[in-house]
């Protein structure tokens, strides 16, 4: 239902599945993902989360790492046809997108004027354009695995990317152990804004 509201209507959609460990959390998500996966007309996306990983963004790191390889295989006229003008933003935020050759040729853009919270806007609005460029071309799902392990920036991010107006045409999947949702820093923040944005 969620993917067919995404197809109607070209705004985004979430929909997260809970439950115990060793439920089937993932292989329920993977059984609808697997068809989506040989359809030219989407572009599947997908990461996890880890317990004992360190890194920033972890929840959105994952899928960055899907972005640049779904990127890498584009031919390049139609990747550079994707690139928003903040994309040199972006890759120095993650760098793992310099891999793709249409990033690493975008222009060296000076950033030291910017202090930390204008470059995360930036790229984040980078971000947004290009999701919103391929989901143009082909519908986007993005999925997280075990989100109750990701990080409050990473909620913040995904909230900003996928909110609305003008949002890009996403169904943004994720799961979580429901007996671990206390303390998920994801999860606390996911709904703090979701909360502060419906009143």
């Amino acid at each position: 239902d969620a993917l067919g509201t995404v197809q109607r209507q070209r705004e985004p959609q979430t929909v997260f599945v809970c439950g115990r460990s060793g439920d089937g959390k993932t292989t329920l998500v993977e059984h609808f993902l697997t068809p989506f996966r040989k359809d030219q007309r989407l572009v599947v996306m997908s990461g996890r989360c880890y317990d004992r990983e360190s890194v920033p963004f972890k929840a959105l790191d994952a899928l960055i790492d899907a972005l640049g390889s779904y990127l890498r295989v584009l031919p390049g006229e139609d990747a550079a046809l994707l690139m928003p003008d903040d994309i040199g933003v972006l890759a120095q935020m993650f760098p793992v997108l310099q891999r793709v050759d249409v990033v690493a040729k975008a222009a060296d853009r000076r950033l030291t004027a910017l202090d930390d919270e204008q470059i995360r806007q930036r790229a984040f609005r980078a971000l947004r354009s290009l999701l919103s460029r391929i989901s143009r071309r082909s519908l986007v799902v993005w999925f997280i695995d075990d989100l109750q392990w990701g990080d409050a920036d990473s909620a913040q991010a995904l909230f900003e990317v996928l909110r609305p107006p003008e949002s890009p045409a996403v169904l943004f999947l994720g799961t979580y152990r429901s007996d671990e949702t206390e303390g998920s820093a994801f999860l606390t923040m996911w709904q703090e804004l979701q909360t502060k944005h419906d009143v």
